[in-house]
């Protein structure tokens, strides 16, 4: 744990941004209890920017609960309580615990972020930040990353995936266009893409550096009935190499749409 510790520095507890004042539904606040699915939920500490370092990644074993708290033109609002996790799936010590926001919406894409103020193991609040992600698996389900310091070189990130037992109170499931998953991330050797649109089409998916040069073409393919397709990047280069050590982004165009999520290869 030292080395988590080390990296948990203090950082500012923000205000929640969102558009304009939400307006609050009394009536349809009802809170619906999450569980971390592990993996990958997890307290990862390390280099996540062009940095030479590993990552160490802790699963994390917990619950936490959603509540409405209003809406506006664009996005719906959640309050997060009652974050609790640990670091083993049997009786011992809490190890974080807190609270914080969620919201999903958006003008065009479906997006979401999450912050979250977290005391790991007693110590000063932390304050972890998804910024503004393309939402990855149909919500209910919950799918994100926070970061305090923006997924930068030393930095400690929350991995939340998290779904309710039911979905009593929680807006109906939406159609989503782009890459369900990229698992597992980090990865060493090979990553799973999974990829989805909400009609038929073709989809062209790429492999880009931090700079925006292609590094691997992973191809064309035809999605069709909706269903979701999964593509395998080996962590090779379009030349055969394999790719450095780093941050990369992998990128899904489909016509009237683009998505991209970012991955971490490790030696």
């Amino acid at each position: 744990m030292a080395r988590i510790a080390r990296f948990l520095v203090l950082a500012a507890t923000l205000p929640f941004a969102a558009p304009g004042s939400p307006s609050a539904s009394p009536a349809a606040a009802t809170t619906t209890q999450y569980s971390l699915i592990v993996p990958p939920s997890s307290l990862q500490a390390g280099c996540f920017g062009p940095c030479d370092c590993a990552v160490q990644d802790t699963p994390t074993y917990g619950s936490f609960v959603l509540v409405p708290a209003g809406t506006d033109p664009l996005y719906t609002y959640y309050e997060v309580q009652n974050y609790i996790a640990s670091f083993n799936n049997g009786p011992g010590a809490v190890a974080i615990t807190g609270s914080g926001r969620y919201k999903i919406g958006g003008e065009v894409a479906l997006t979401q972020e999450m912050t979250l103020d977290l005391q790991v193991w007693g110590g000063p609040v932390q304050h972890f930040d998804s910024g503004v992600v393309p939402v990855s698996t149909p919500f209910p389900a919950i799918d994100v990353s926070c970061a305090i310091h923006g997924f930068a070189c030393e930095d400690s990130v929350v991995v939340v995936d998290a779904k309710p037992p039911g979905t009593t109170g929680v807006s109906p499931p939406r159609s989503v266009s782009g890459i369900a998953s990229v698992r597992p991330n980090p990865f060493d050797r090979s990553t799973s893409i999974v990829l989805g649109l909400d009609r038929t089409g073709p989809a062209e998916v790429e492999v880009f550096d931090m700079n925006g040069r292609q590094v691997r073409r992973l191809g064309s393919l035809e999605l069709l009935d909706s269903a979701p397709r999964t593509l395998v990047w080996d962590g090779r280069r379009d030349d055969g190499r394999e790719a450095k050590a780093g941050v990369y982004w992998v990128r899904m165009r489909w016509p009237g749409g683009s998505d991209r999520r970012r991955v971490v290869k490790l030696d």
